[in-house]
């Protein structure tokens, strides 16, 4: 039995990430990208892989996939072109997948994760388009059978690889996680769409003897090492407990004297385990030959329609700048630009309100309720206008804040019902001074002990007494005004004693 340490291996760790970009056309034809269809009928000759059919690229895909390349910095390159990958699968009808082979649409990118204040470069070797096999729905029951659903078939995907950069499971799910919202903000991607990104993770473990100085790893360490294929995983939590899972299997297997077996698994996420599903392949296995039936892409125009396409700000950049352009807090900024929806939201109402007034209701108030209920801005964007027209309540004095949080802000989403219509049903005009003079003089007759601790040095005692009159207004008070009332009633008073001795 040999004994490993904890210390003594390392993962090895690099994806093959596939993005369903989200195009309203499938890559090589025109039939519809909608998934909620009914099964086989967002279907035609071409998805289906009849003979006889002819496939035409879709631009839409090609422009989303140079803004990929744009956004990890990779080299788009001056010739890209089209292969059939051949081999069998039920989800694929024609026998072979269109896919690029040795002439991507880009490589050499790089994209940066912060892992916990420490930064790490991960390097992406390659991304290329291809088209995404049907879904296949296993039934179980008496008889095991599979159904098939061909709507998905053709649907245009990329598939982004890295280099093995990736040291452990939690760097694998920051990298997913700043991916994911990247693509969200470049506009190419739907995470709410199911199956829009999987991940296929590649993993070796090695001895840290085997690491180089400046932190690299020899190529023949690397294919000295069996490298386990973990398929079918679909979501960036998902891969760091496949990851977690399998590194543990394979140090359990060395402790033991096992011979780590280089093979595909498959990610089962409802047991937490990885189960064997074949011998890796190579790509010999696949036998690729070029797809003469889809153009080159190359010459001066494609390098103009290259230059033709920009990207939007990144979340990195933009959290960058709303520190800079509103002062804002770090952390603040970064639930501000969590969803490019509600940074573009605040970007609207800041333009109304305080920068640090709107970061409060939006990142504070308003994405805190909404996570609570477990919604998204999506999910309220018709109630958006309501929300800015709550702040400006709050702001001129309308309203109070704790009952334009605590009242209006909760029923709007609970009850989904207009602002007007919440405020008439709760009366929540606020009281002016007069009003809260009266509930004041209340408020110091029935509460002699805190009354008499204020007079006494106790000065915390004041906030016992202003939430007596609050409670007395229903919340319709600003607490300021009855702050100051008591502080004006209470100078007053030592002012007339003083003047009696």
């Amino acid at each position: 039995m040999v004994q490993v340490e904890e210390m003594d291996v390392i993962p090895v760790i690099g994806l093959e990430v596939h993005v369903q970009l989200e195009t309203k056309t499938k890559i090589f034809c025109g039939c519809s990208t909608d998934p909620d269809g009914n099964p086989n009928t967002n279907v035609c000759p071409i998805c289906l892989g009849l003979p006889g059919s002819l496939p035409a690229l879709n631009e839409a895909a090609v422009e989303a996939a140079i803004k990929i390349a744009k956004s990890i910095g990779a080299k788009i390159a001056d010739e890209t072109s089209f292969h059939r990958k051949n081999y069998f699968y039920p989800d694929l009808t024609k026998g072979f997948q269109i896919t690029q082979y040795d002439k991507p649409i880009c490589i050499d990118g790089e994209m940066e994760i912060n892992i916990e204040g420490e930064i790490r470069k991960i390097r992406i070797e390659r991304a290329h388009l291809e088209e995404d096999p049907g879904g296949l729905q296993h039934i179980s029951g008496d008889s095991d059978y599979v159904l098939i659903d061909y709507n998905r078939a053709g649907t245009p995907l990329i598939e982004i690889v890295t280099m093995p950069d990736l040291r452990a499971p939690k760097e694998v799910r920051y990298f997913l996680a700043k991916l994911e919202k990247n693509l969200e903000y470049l506009g190419v991607f739907d995470p709410e769409r199911d199956g829009s990104l999987r991940v296929d993770a590649n993993v070796s473990l090695i001895y840290k003897s085997d690491i180089e100085s400046d932190g690299s790893i020899s190529g023949k360490v690397l294919e000295a090492a069996n490298r386990i294929e973990i398929k079918n995983i679909s979501s960036h939590k998902g891969a760091e407990k496949a990851l977690v899972y399998e590194i543990g299997r394979q140090k359990n297997a060395i402790i033991h004297g096992r011979e780590i077996v280089q093979e595909t698994r498959h990610w089962d996420e409802d047991r937490g385990i990885t189960m064997s599903m074949r011998k890796k392949e190579t790509e010999d296995d696949y036998r690729y030959f070029s797809e003469f039936d889809l153009p080159i892409l190359t010459g001066d125009w494609w390098k103009m329609y290259i230059k033709s396409i920009d990207i939007p700000e990144l979340p990195e950049a933009r959290r960058k700048r709303f520190r800079e352009e509103y002062d804002l807090e770090n952390e603040v900024a970064s639930k501000l630009t969590s969803d490019k929806k509600v940074a573009d939201f605040y970007e609207m109402i800041v333009t109304e309100f305080d920068p640090g007034l709107a970061a409060r209701w939006v990142a504070d108030n308003l994405l805190g309720e909404l996570n609570y209920r477990g919604l998204g801005i999506d999910d309220v964007e018709n109630q958006l206008d309501d929300f800015r027209k709550l702040i400006r309540l709050v702001e001129t004095g309308k309203i109070t804040e704790k009952n334009g949080k605590s009242v209006v802000l909760r029923k709007m989403l609970d009850k989904k019902i207009s602002l007007d219509m919440i405020i008439d049903e709760e009366k929540l005009d606020i009281i002016n001074e007069k009003g809260v003079k009266k509930f004041v003089f209340e408020v110091i007759d029935e509460n002699e002990s805190a009354v008499e601790d204020y007079r006494n040095g106790e000065s915390n005692a004041i906030n016992y007494l202003v939430g007596k009159v609050m409670k007395k207004a229903k919340g319709n008070a600003d607490p300021a005004i009855i702050t100051k009332i008591l502080e004006e009633f209470f100078e007053q008073e030592r002012k007339e004693r003083k003047g009696l001795q």
